[in-house]
């Protein structure tokens, strides 16, 4: 789960740089760099939506396991045992 976490940071991190950079650059109007960071901020923010889809799918993964019963049919089972599924 690490790589998670430092994914996540740093495309955060990216974020608020470049909202930064942004600031900067259109205060010294300085137009090529604004489009620049302006296309950085989009790439970034589409990776940001890309770890809310994961981080979708991997909740309700866990919720459909929840309701189904299979995380309490893992936890019970002794260790040794043959998995009933296959």
């Amino acid at each position: 789960m690490r790589w998670f976490f430092v994914t996540f940071y740093s495309v955060i991190a990216i974020l608020f740089l470049c909202f930064v950079a942004w600031i900067a650059t259109r205060v010294t109007h300085a137009d090529a760099a604004n489009y620049v960071v302006g296309k950085i901020m989009i790439y970034d923010l589409a990776a940001i939506g890309v770890i809310m889809v994961y981080v979708a799918f991997v909740g309700a993964w866990h919720t459909w396991e929840r309701l189904t019963g299979r995380m309490e049919l893992e936890r019970h089972r002794e260790p040794g045992t043959p998995d009933p599924r296959g």
